[in-house]
């Protein structure tokens, strides 16, 4: 494991770890998370990443997607004074490029959930069913460590109506039956088409997966709390005639609205709610 330094402007880390997109990291005296496979601890000063990993650099820069162009997102996104005012509040908040494994059982696990119950699902998933990298640290387990697992062994990882969901897509895609890193070159629709034939993926599940795990950034994931935001600020600029089609409307005027980066709005404007919801589902 060794130590080194990344050149990161426009990089909050600690906004970017701790706006809900991810649920494997916790911070002590610095970050510490698992990163496709390997425990990386990282800190900030001023403009600098300070990284210990067995991840090189480029591993970490891809990773924090260190490679977006802020200014060109943000000038894209700033359509009203509220957007503008977020990224002055949060700026350097950043997407976060994750594993589509993890990041698709991750999300079957959020279904309903707290973000504190999440992560202690994915925590003690990971201790019974992925690999021990250090002492406290584990690997996520693969699709075929899951696909044969009995539901009563997976009982323990505290997941409840959603373990069987987790071992469904496990076995789908260990056995062949899911093509996951396909959905890479698939288009935004076809993706989401894709996705939501997994038993357990609705459209929020599938959106946030093609946000976060394959940078589809004119996903915007719509969750009861990006609705109720969402309404708040922008009802007048959007028609609801079903109840039933609420969160659709609300996707697709987000999408024509703060266009192909809008993806990156919507964690601005989660993040602007995240007090409300701590502790509560998402």
């Amino acid at each position: 494991m060794s130590m080194y330094r990344i050149h990161a402007p426009d990089f909050n880390l600690d906004l970017a770890l701790s706006c809900g997109q991810v649920f494997r990291w916790e911070k002590k005296e610095r970050w510490t998370g698992v990163v496709n496979g390997a425990v990386v601890r990282a800190e900030q000063e001023g403009s600098e990443l300070i990284i210990e990993s067995v991840l090189n650099k480029k591993s970490i820069q891809d990773y924090f997607r260190l490679d977006d162009d802020l200014e060109k997102i943000y000038s894209e996104i700033r359509k009203d004074e509220l957007m503008t005012s977020l990224t002055l509040k949060y700026r350097g908040l950043r997407l976060i490029r994750q594993d589509p494994w993890e990041c698709l059982a991750s999300y079957i696990c959020s279904s309903n959930n707290t973000i504190r119950n999440i992560k202690n699902s994915i925590r003690l998933m990971c201790e019974c069913f992925g690999n021990r990298i250090e002492n406290g640290y584990y690997s996520f387990p693969t699709p075929d460590a899951l696909a044969h697992v009995e539901l009563c062994d997976m009982a323990s990882c505290r997941m409840g109506f959603r373990a069987p969901n987790v071992r469904s897509a496990a076995a789908m895609i260990a056995e062949g039956e899911f093509d996951l890193k396909g959905i890479k070159d698939l288009s935004y629709e076809e993706g989401r088409a894709e996705l939501t034939k997994i038993k357990g993926v609705g459209n929020k599940i599938a959106d946030c997966v093609l946000l976060f795990a394959f940078g589809k950034l004119e996903s915007f994931p719509v969750d009861t709390h990006i609705e109720q935001i969402m309404e708040r600020f922008y009802s007048e600029k959007f028609n609801v005639l079903k109840k039933s089609k609420k969160r659709e409307v609300i996707a697709d005027f987000a999408r024509m609205y703060f266009g192909k980066f809008c993806g990156y709005a919507q964690e601005y404007l989660y993040l602007e709610d995240m007090e409300k919801i701590s502790g509560q589902d998402i």
